[in-house]
């Protein structure tokens, strides 16, 4: 859990926001289900970037929108350009040590 106040934190893994439980609940997910559920929170997690890919198709931006959201605006687009860089740099440290991985004779 990631406590910002009573009123906003995250859970689990994917640091689902407690502004999406309203949303959530329709399909009958609890902040409970999310940080009991490591399955279910990947899924929900998957289910937001899907969102964001859908709106601003597949982009470094839709990225940013999972963590920064979609306001539009300069201090949430230098937000969301901020944790896409974190992202990226994690994807090409992954790719580049798979590159490196001997293969078998």
């Amino acid at each position: 859990m990631n406590i910002v106040s009573n009123e906003s934190y995250a859970v689990g893994m994917m640091q689902i926001h407690s502004q999406n439980f309203s949303h959530l609940a329709q399909y009958g997910i609890t902040p409970g289900n999310l940080y009991r559920d490591p399955c279910m929170n990947i899924y929900t997690g998957a289910y937001y970037l899907a969102i964001a890919f859908k709106r601003w198709g597949y982009s470094w931006r839709a990225v940013g929108a999972y963590n920064a959201g979609f306001k539009n605006n300069t201090e949430q687009e230098k937000k969301r350009m901020k944790y896409a860089g974190e992202i990226r740099e994690i994807y090409e440290g992954i790719k580049e040590k798979r590159g490196q991985k001997k293969k078998p004779d």
